[in-house]
């Protein structure tokens, strides 16, 4: 049986992914958990990644894990009207292209949660899937 002799780790900082082969030939082009790219070299100095558990490079430092564009089309910027009393929410492509007022009662819009900053995916979302908060909250009284 050969012996494993190049690794590639996924290039998203929040995956621990990694994956070793005997030619790089063999390795996986995309990550199986999450779909971002998998990096057997540094992509500033060529270097090939010896360490599955390292996110920096051990020739020149740069990280090796990034957050790289995403191909294809962008996923809309959805802002809901932070009034309770409210449903009013739109979606678009761009976030320059988001209103910052509610067309219905005039209210901030809110496209990520207020606590851990995670981004509203849902057009009736209510609570922050990331920290369960509410996301629409009563102004506070003067």
């Amino acid at each position: 049986m050969p012996a494993t002799s190049v690794i590639a780790i996924c290039s998203n900082p929040d995956c621990t992914r990694h994956a070793a082969a005997p030619r790089p030939a063999d390795l996986p082009a995309a990550c199986p958990t999450c779909g971002a790219p998998m990096v057997d070299r540094c992509w500033k100095c060529e270097a090939p990644v010896t360490d599955p558990f390292s996110s920096y490079c051990r020739a020149c430092g740069v990280p090796l894990k990034r957050v790289l564009p995403r191909a294809g089309r962008p996923e809309p910027v959805i802002a809901i009207c932070g009034n309770p009393d409210c449903d009013w929410a739109v979606a678009v492509e761009r976030a320059a292209a988001r209103p910052s007022r509610c067309a219905r009662c005039g209210a901030s819009l809110l496209s990520h949660c207020w606590k851990c900053g995670a981004r509203v995916v849902d057009l009736r979302q209510h609570y922050c899937q990331a920290c369960g908060v509410p996301l629409k909250r009563q102004p506070r009284p003067l």
